[in-house]
């Protein structure tokens, strides 16, 4: 009778423990699509339901209580998933990066005709045109509109350029322009992310691993720090009990439950101004135009108060080191030597043609009598910078002398030239020597250009953007590929197979026919007993 109903128990036991395998199938099958989802099976164990048992087989007999569920296992590969957020911030700075250069590309893009490019080849055409008719009036107003036009376009595509930078980063002063900034709105992303995950490490804590619970929490811990990968580079480490430490550099910013180190961010000028000593803005600072800090968010101290250098990685790393001033973009290309370039360029074109108009021998018509020469002067500048002077002269501040800009302004542009001065003649006022000589600077290899002309410069300056966002493009397009074969490893070694799960549920349901069959068996047998005994 004993064993009779300890079978009874044992076989009740096994239909319970079948019936919830077979629930965690469904469970698999239910969420074969659901992101992020580790497929789940239930690991069996023998049961006992006594302690020391003896030699004696009855004993043994009794102690067997059947089957239980140890635990819920959740395929999971560490070493992928690890890779996997590794791969995928490296992916979001290429794509970061990459919008960048796309942007600087717009901003040079020549073929409406209104770029750089163009207006250099209309300030040479109209120069020719001055070659040819050097007395005239209207060749020399048209010239000086052209060279306005010029510089006009050189302010504006220099503008656009520190819109593009002011875009990502900020610039580097306001508070309203970092407000507005693509790493400002990164940067809050990042941290409610980081709280978040501090919320699943505390529900993790308090529930007991190998079960459905903690396996689903464990399901979405991996989904928020592969989220927090794409903002930055972290590195995790996870506890005993699915909890996770993750930490920025070698800065701790989620330990278990607790955010220990929320970002915060300021522009540069407040940066240099908080340091002691403080640093000279912007003449002494050669870092971005935002500085990302690591604080305590509960005793307010200062882990980091520049992490740039430890966010190599994901979005903000992709906005931190691309859209600078310092030359070290990706590829070598950014907003930064975008500007330099253009100023260089700017610079030259004054300095070239402020030394030809100025020159000793250089000749101008008088104003006062078109019909004779005169000689020109130091203050007969054609390109100056914000100070009226021909010094400090950027693409951004370059402009047309104002001089020139006067009714009588067209006769200051210097025509004839005499290298000997016994020569001069001050009624050759249609020597164009001069004027010759600045047309030959179309094609003249400046030293100040690395050997190249002013316009083979630019398109040179435009052909870098261009290769590198050719090369970055394929560096972005490799790198999808690779973060794909990942995910597609995990979902192999991870995801539900369907084949598998059929496999599986025969199986419990066998196995609970057969317990129910028992079941019954047991059952008929009581029957009997009890009808004998009666």
């Amino acid at each position: 009778m004993v064993s009779l109903l300890s079978s009874l128990n044992m076989t009740a036991n096994t239909l319970s423990v079948n019936e919830k395998a077979i629930s965690v199938v469904s469970h698999n099958v239910a969420n074969m699509n659901t992101e992020g989802y580790h497929k789940q099976r239930v690991n069996l164990v023998t049961r006992n339901i006594a302690g020391a048992i003896g030699n004696n087989v009855n004993n043994q007999i009794r102690a067997n209580g059947g089957v239980k569920i140890a635990n819920v296992l959740r395929y999971n590969d560490e070493y992928l998933n690890n890779y996997y957020r590794t791969q995928l911030s490296e992916q979001s700075k290429l794509n970061a990066q990459l919008d960048g250069l796309g942007d600087l590309s717009e901003i040079l893009d020549d073929l409406e005709g209104t770029g750089i490019d163009s207006q250099l080849s209309a300030f040479y055409e109209a120069l020719d045109n001055l070659n040819q008719y050097p007395a005239s009036s209207t060749a020399r107003i048209n010239f000086i509109e052209t060279a306005k036009t010029l510089t006009a376009t050189m302010n504006r595509k220099y503008e656009q350029l520190q819109e593009n930078t002011s875009k990502a980063l900020g610039d580097g002063e306001s508070e309203e322009s970092l407000k507005n900034s693509k790493i400002y709105m990164q940067y809050s992303e990042l941290n409610n992310k980081l709280e978040e995950l501090a919320s699943v490490n505390k529900a993790l804590i308090t529930t007991q691993t190998g079960t459905l619970e903690a396996n689903n929490l464990l399901d979405k811990r991996d989904l928020i720090l592969n989220d927090i990968a794409k903002f930055t580079d972290i590195t995790v480490e996870e506890k005993h009990n699915g909890s996770v430490n993750v930490y920025i550099g070698n800065f701790a910013v989620v330990q278990g439950a607790t955010v220990t180190g929320e970002l915060e961010i300021q522009t540069a000028k407040s940066y240099c101004e908080s340091q002691n000593p403080p640093i000279a803005y912007p003449d002494d600072w050669d870092g971005e135009n935002a500085v990302i800090s690591i604080v305590n968010p509960e005793t307010g101290e200062v882990l980091n108060k520049n992490a740039n250098a430890d966010i190599t990685s994901g979005t903000l790393g992709g906005l931190l080191h691309f859209a600078t001033d310092n030359g070290d973009g990706e590829n070598g290309v950014n907003a930064g030597t975008v500007m330099q370039g253009l100023d260089k360029l700017a610079q030259t074109l004054a300095d070239v043609f402020n030394e030809l108009n100025t020159r000793e021998g250089a000749f101008c018509i008088n104003p006062d009598d078109t019909g004779k020469l005169q000689a020109t002067t130091d203050d007969n500048l054609i390109f100056v910078g914000s100070d009226g002077t021909g010094q400090g002269i950027t693409a951004g501040n370059i402009q047309i002398n104002d001089a020139l800009l006067t009714d009588e302004g067209c006769w200051n542009i210097a025509c004839a030239y005499f290298e000997d001065k016994a020569n001069f003649d001050e009624n050759a006022v249609g020597n164009a020597l001069n004027v010759d000589d600045m047309l030959g600077t179309r094609n003249e290899k400046l030293t100040a250009l690395d050997g190249m002309s002013l316009e083979d410069f630019y398109t040179g300056l435009v052909g870098k953007v261009a290769a590198a966002g050719s090369n970055l493009e394929s560096l972005a397009d490799t790198q999808d590929q690779v973060v794909q074969s990942i995910e597609s490893k995990i979902k192999d070694s991870t995801g539900v197979d369907l084949n598998e799960e059929l496999v599986d549920l025969v199986k419990y349901q066998t196995a609970y026919a057969a317990a129910a069959q028992v079941f019954n068996t047991c059952n008929n047998c009581l029957d009997v007993l009890m009808t004998l005994g009666g």
